[in-house]
């Protein structure tokens, strides 16, 4: 459950992040210190989460799975 919550938070920072980038592109036009920064931490929090799924796919703690995964035994005998 909590690594649920943790992958929704990091979803949120980049989402807010890429908001953050455009407001400061739409109202600073000048200047773009702020837009670098916003997008930066948007492409930092998006490596670190995907790194982050990685490992846990490595340590088993996750299992992937395709589009159309297979039933599993038990839902074929139910059937």
């Amino acid at each position: 459950m909590w690594i649920k919550v943790i992958i929704v938070l990091v979803f949120i920072g980049i989402v807010a992040s890429l908001a953050s980038g455009l407001f400061h592109l739409v109202r600073e036009k000048g200047d773009s210190r702020r837009t670098v920064r916003a997008l930066t931490w948007r492409i930092g929090l998006s490596i670190g989460l995907f790194a982050f799924l990685m490992i846990l796919i490595a340590l088993g703690v996750i299992e992937p799975h395709g589009v159309y995964p297979e039933p599993s035994a038990g839902a074929e005998a139910n059937k």
